[in-house]
């Protein structure tokens, strides 16, 4: 049987260079240059998240599946007991019974390997802009024409979105949350307090602490974080502020629901998939932010509202489990890896 990798890209990687220091100065951005390219500190990526998640199902399903790191991020801050491979030790000639699985955002990262099975996993929308992302002699080929032989993403929004744009036909392995670790801890909420996550739309979130700054509530704004760490905030906050778009599938919402939180914010198109607007959440359109403190100033007059969607959240993410994506993964793979 064949070995699954997914291709785990170095992100945040430094860039210093002498010209592109001295450019920077004379633009006045010399010391802002400089904390960009020697203070870089890794994050947590959301998609990156997913890669480990589904070798840590696969794993337990009988398969090899390993991350394959290809410079110094390894992007694993979310506590799996995976095992992960380094491109050094593996080197670029697997064999035609492997696969790889390279992110949507740099489609000539899993073309490297040229025996093997190649899977583009797409988990955003930035394919929109895939003519951007690839050279002049590339830009009328798809993924597939690129040399890819499946697409898989993470919702049915994207399968269906991707099919209507491209008409590539793609496979669903939707998201799935761990529901022993991200649960509701009422005794710890804190009334009144709306976490966000930084580092997506910061002029929008910025608007919007602006504009509902004499409503009464605290705001916690948060970046970083482990997801134990991540966990305890979601568990302690009583709303949870969605403000990324456009989106895929839009994971922290679902996580901070299954954490209690009442949401509030974007869809991004992919949240769409389980945020009600009025039944389990309240959302507005993606970057009407007076709408989004409209949403809030409902919820701060409005308690026994705010319970009702707390309660139709609990019940409308149980059906997303790792149990429902692991299915789903056996059921993708078995065949690629064990043909008749």
């Amino acid at each position: 049987m064949g070995i699954i990798y997914y291709l785990v890209p170095d992100l945040h990687r430094r860039q210093l260079s002498l010209r592109g220091l001295f450019r920077a100065i004379k633009q006045g951005r010399g010391w802002h240059y400089c904390q960009e390219n020697l203070l870089v500190k890794p994050k947590p990526v959301g998609g990156i998240k997913v890669m480990y998640q589904h070798c840590q199902l696969l794993t337990q399903l009988g398969y090899q599946a390993y991350p394959l790191l290809m410079g110094k991020y390894h992007g694993n801050f979310f506590d799996y007991d995976v095992k992960t491979k380094k491109i050094k030790e593996i080197g670029y000639q697997l064999s035609d019974s492997d696969i790889v699985v390279s992110p949507e955002f740099l489609p000539y990262l899993g073309l490297q390997f040229s025996q093997a099975k190649k899977i583009i996993f797409n988990q955003s929308q930035s394919w929109l802009y895939h003519q951007q992302r690839v050279k002049a002699v590339d830009r009328d080929k798809d993924f597939l024409a690129l040399g890819y032989d499946n697409i898989i993403c993470c919702s049915d929004y994207l399968t269906d979105l991707l099919q209507q744009y491209t008409g590539l036909q793609a496979t669903t392995i939707t998201n799935g949350i761990d529901h022993h670790r991200f649960c509701p801890r009422p005794e710890k909420r804190i009334s009144r307090r709306v976490l966000a996550l930084a580092g997506k739309n910061t002029p929008q979130l910025q608007t919007i602490l602006e504009l509902a700054k004499k409503r009464d509530f605290s705001f916690r704004i948060v970046d970083g974080l482990s997801e134990s760490m991540l966990i305890d905030e979601y568990q302690q906050a009583d709303i949870f502020l969605a403000i990324a778009y456009p989106e895929g599938f839009c994971l922290p919402p679902l996580e901070a629901m299954h954490c209690g939180c009442v949401v509030v914010g974007f869809t991004g198109g992919g949240g769409n998939e389980y945020m009600v607007d009025g039944y389990n959440a309240l959302t507005a359109a993606d970057g009407d932010c007076q709408a989004v403190v409209d949403c809030l100033a409902r919820l701060e007059h409005d308690i026994q509202f705010k319970e009702t969607l707390r309660k139709a959240s609990q019940e409308s993410c149980k059906k997303y489990s790792l149990a429902r994506t692991q299915r789903q993964l056996h059921h993708f793979y078995q065949p690629l890896l064990e043909p008749e």
